[in-house]
């Protein structure tokens, strides 16, 4: 489809048609994200005593939280005032789902569930507005790469496979918008070669989708030794986290930089990454403070979504552990931001002394052997790992315990490591990649970020 009646009419038409203000909303993002910091600032403010008065008049559970902490939304003069109200957890969410409803008519109000990945799923209303403006958020930083509304697309996604006429109704509007939804699902050796074949076809100018599965796509054309698509721009990874080899493979087999997007289901757009390497803040819908945070500034991701009227998340406890950038961006935008996400709790591992470690330091022994084509890491116990392994080649005796030997100078000689090989190793099922679940952390870190215990402190050293 002709790419500039994409995007001048068929794309605005479809979110006019949805009840979606995206255009409406990115014009304003344009202009805001260039505002001087103090004025931003009073643009938030204004923003976030807006949505104060409309939870407080709609909302009983606010209501009752409000009036029972002193809140008074039009007297809010900062968003420190925030600090009066408890925080807001999945547990609430769904022990209290009808009093956290808006008694309210606003536009396209629809459930959403988050996947699960956390241990515990969780629903909430979002409407239009909220829609909007996360994709308003999503086009700008798009265009932070030279990508406009309406440019070919390739999204590679956790889509199984359907029949029906919804479906064929899904792939025409798809088709219609320059958008081709390939399945994260089928990441074998045939999978991989017709994604490969579809991206160099369809010569997307952007591509979106989990961080993982791109992995794998450019690791393919690296083997294959294929050139890396003709026009493409960017690569947008999400819902996943994105390591630094992830990035580096992408980015070279590719030929394009990569550009990461945080944000999680139930609470919204988060931040999103500019070329000079800042992780912005979608400042003008999303407030984050930083839970507890350590000697380096990192502590669990707490959220308040601006535009989450029908549903509201205030103060919400996300289980993601990040830090805030207080340095100013060189790309010049006020808009602030995160110095990385580095993942859930569930993604930190406990060594059998009780010191915790970044996933990456079980990854980095596995994705350099030889032996491992892919792989997943399963704490289920202080001094114990089951990885589980897809073998490129064999993988005995010998060659499982010259890994067990480079767990040690991370994790210690008392780690007992299980492994179990696997033809394939399955997703999510929302099509997520999960390199390291730990059961063992959560508990661990919950109790470090209360106590402050520098003997349990976070760690990056491999």
């Amino acid at each position: 489809m002709n790419e500039r009646l994409v995007s001048r009419y068929l794309f605005p038409l479809h979110e006019r048609l949805k009840g979606k203000p995206t255009f409406r909303l990115l014009a304003e993002l344009e202009a805001s994200q260039w505002l001087p910091p103090r004025r931003l600032e009073e643009y938030r403010l204004r923003r976030l005593r807006r949505f104060l008065e409309f939870v407080h008049e709609h909302v009983p559970y606010c209501r009752a939280l409000f009036d029972e902490h002193g809140l008074r939304p039009r007297s809010v003069h900062s968003f420190e005032d925030l600090g009066h109200l408890p925080f807001l957890t999945r547990d609430i969410l769904q022990t209290r789902f009808d009093d956290l409803r808006a008694r309210a008519t606003l536009p396209g109000v629809h459930r959403r569930s988050s996947g699960g990945s956390t241990g515990t799923p969780v629903t909430v209303l979002v409407d239009m507005e909220r829609m909007g403006m996360g994709e308003a958020g999503r086009l700008r930083a798009h265009r932070w790469y030279g990508v406009e509304p309406g440019t070919r697309e390739i999204v590679l996604w956790g889509t199984p496979a359907r029949t029906g006429a919804l479906e064929r109704v899904r792939q025409l509007r798809d088709r219609f918008l320059n958008t081709r939804v390939l399945s994260a699902f089928d990441m074998g050796d045939q999978g991989l070669r017709r994604h490969a074949a579809t991206i160099q076809r369809v010569r997307p100018t952007q591509m979106f989708g989990y961080a993982s599965a791109f992995h794998l796509v450019a690791s393919h054309f690296q083997r294959e030794r294929l050139d890396p698509p003709v026009g493409l721009k960017a690569v947008f990874t999400t819902a996943e986290p994105l390591f630094d080899f992830q990035r580096k493979t992408i980015e070279a087999a590719l030929g394009c930089p990569v550009g990461v997007e945080y944000g999680c289901r139930d609470g919204g757009l988060v931040a999103l990454e500019c070329p000079s390497g800042g992780l912005h803040i979608l400042a003008e819908s999303m407030h984050v403070e930083i839970l507890d945070p350590d000697v380096d500034g990192r502590g669990e991701i707490v959220l308040t979504n601006l535009d989450s009227r029908a549903f509201p998340i205030l103060r919400y406890r996300t289980g993601d552990i990040g830090a805030l950038d207080p340095t100013p961006c060189p790309c010049g935008r006020s808009l602030p931001k995160l110095r990385g996400v580095e993942g859930r709790r569930t993604d930190f591992l406990v060594t059998p002394s009780g010191r915790v470690l970044h996933a990456l330091s079980a990854i980095y022994v596995l994705r350099d052997s030889p032996s491992v084509r892919e792989f997943r890491v399963v704490q289920d116990a202080p001094d114990h790992l089951l990885v589980e392994i897809v073998p490129s080649g064999a993988f005995g005796e010998a060659e499982q315990a010259a890994l067990r030997a480079q767990f040690v100078p991370a994790f210690g000689s008392d780690l007992r490591v299980s492994f179990e090989a696997r033809e394939e190793i399955l997703r999510t099922a929302a099509g997520k990649f999960r390199y390291v679940e730990s059961r063992i952390a959560p508990a661990v870190l919950e109790r470090l970020m209360q106590t402050g215990d520098p003997q349990g402190a976070i760690t990056n050293d491999l």
